[in-house]
């Protein structure tokens, strides 16, 4: 004499151990799709293989070369950064000691400040050549 509720358990049971069964199986076959086998690899595979860790050996070292080459690069850009800024220290401090010392206030007309201009000087050109036929 089975009732309703037993046969329901049963099947809920039965549909439970389903399921571990199948995500057992999909987890054992997931870890290890294809299992390793004994006979020798393909030539071609072998070829490609042979290839492949060649690249990847040269690739490191290209990698590594090129890590040096942006290490100097860098300490070589610093420098010339540096170059630059004493450079544009130096222009400064002479810009603000002739603005200084060459600077015009004006007179009664409540005028500005001037700073000289450099001296003006004319250098006359090559004389024009002419044919005589205007």
């Amino acid at each position: 004499m089975t009732t309703d509720r037993s046969r329901r358990r049963v099947r809920w049971t039965a549909i439970g151990g389903t399921a571990l069964v199948g995500v057992g199986a999909a987890v054992a076959i997931g870890a290890n799709p294809y299992p390793h086998s004994d006979r020798p690899k393909d030539a071609a595979v072998q070829a490609l293989e042979t290839r492949e860790s060649a690249l990847a050996t040269e690739a490191r070292r290209v990698n590594a070369l090129n890590a040096e080459r942006w290490a100097s690069y860098r300490v070589k850009l610093a420098e010339r950064t540096r170059q630059i800024a004493t450079v544009k220290a130096a222009n400064a401090q002479a810009l603000a000691a002739s603005a200084a010392t060459s600077s015009y206030s004006g007179g009664s007309s409540g005028g500005g400040s001037y700073s000289s201009a450099p001296a003006a000087t004319y250098v006359p050109s090559a004389p024009v050549a002419s044919s005589g036929s205007s």
